[in-house]
């Protein structure tokens, strides 16, 4: 089996499944016995593994690497500008911009590009145009957080991350942060800010087998004109992936989520988080919203969310009969469990 994939740019692959195929993917708890828990509860095997990070997090020190490759998963992860303990709410998206965090970008750039091999998938900041998210450009009541999080700043964060991450030659990775008015890796004096000596930044970064994927909130919260999906999007070139949220306490949402796959027609969808979370009578939710994945030939990854910890109110054993529907689903042929040796 190949994984599939049509270049956005000189360095973009999705990484998707190949043509029929879906991945069903599963939350990380923090350990391969929880890995394991879950693979017995569906009776399959989910072919990636997502975690949950705050900037500044280490792939290698969380263990991440090590369980993707001890779970014979794909790796994807969900990254929030939260900043870990350290006094410090967040990493603003402006800041993102200008440059400040590229010490940690090229991390990313060169765990991803040297110690992994097979295709990871970064959700990067995901629901954005939620406000309990702090690269979110509103509060809660609707007033802005000011331009250090404006929808502006969120567009350059992003690009100089997808920039940065897809690696190739130092030169024409500054070529490409130029080409969007954002500072090269290597700040010289034109750049009025040299926060780096050259040797930070070698001349040639890895061009990892990474996919960048794009999931607002389908309904903005707060639902002003400035804080719809649109206002967050950062361009064609920059995404690989464009997807969802989605759980069965809010069902009003699947009809949102149909319109909003209707837009983004020309990329690969997912659903990055789903669950029969607050109920789900007789698997009702599961079951269509699998049938609805499998007849939309777009859809080529679902990632159920059990939460980062054993036994919330996410776990499926909660949900009896939502678990036999997806027993049933990922029995379908149409699944693809990526076993050992698939990987390209």
């Amino acid at each position: 089996m190949v994984l599939a994939g049509v270049a956005d740019d000189a360095s973009a692959r999705p990484w998707a499944p190949e043509k029929g195929k879906r991945f069903m993917g599963v939350s990380d708890t923090g350990d391969v016995p929880g890995f394991n828990d879950f693979r017995n509860q569906v009776k399959a095997h989910p072919a990636v593994l997502q975690e949950f990070f705050h900037w500044d997090v280490s792939l290698t020190a969380s263990g991440a690497v090590e369980r993707w490759k001890r779970t014979d998963t794909l790796g994807m992860v969900s990254l929030s500008t939260k900043l870990p303990a350290n006094g410090n709410p967040q990493m603003s998206t402006k800041a993102i911009a200008k440059g400040r965090g590229d010490r940690y970008i090229l991390r990313y750039n060169e765990v991803l590009g040297k110690k992994l091999r097979q295709p990871t998938y970064i959700r990067l900041m995901p629901e954005m145009n939620g406000s309990w998210n702090p690269y979110c450009a509103y509060n809660a009541d609707g007033s802005s957080r000011g331009r250090w999080h404006s929808t502006r700043a969120f567009k350059r964060a992003w690009k100089r991350f997808v920039i940065i991450t897809r690696g190739g030659k130092r030169a024409q990775v500054n070529q490409r942060l130029r080409k969007q008015n954002l500072a090269r890796i290597y700040r010289a004096k034109s750049n009025r800010d040299p926060i780096y000596d050259r040797k930070d930044v070698p001349k040639r970064l890895p061009k990892p087998k990474v996919a960048f994927i794009w999931v607002p909130q389908t309904i903005a919260s707060p639902n002003v004109s400035g804080n719809q999906p649109s206002k967050y999007w950062p361009g064609g070139n920059f995404v690989d992936w464009v997807g969802v949220d989605i759980f069965s306490k809010y069902q009003s949402a699947f009809d949102n989520m149909q319109a909003f796959f209707g837009r983004y027609d020309h990329k690969p969808f997912m659903i990055g988080e789903w669950s029969p979370w607050d109920g789900d009578p007789g698997g009702q939710f599961t079951d269509r919203l699998l049938d609805w994945g499998e007849n939309h030939r777009r859809v080529k990854m679902m990632v159920y969310y059990r939460s980062v910890s054993v036994n919330t109110i996410y776990d499926i054993d909660h949900y009896p009969a939502a678990k036999g529907e997806l027993r049933r689903h990922l029995n379908k042929h149409t699944w693809d469990p990526y076993a050992k040796g698939t990987r390209d």
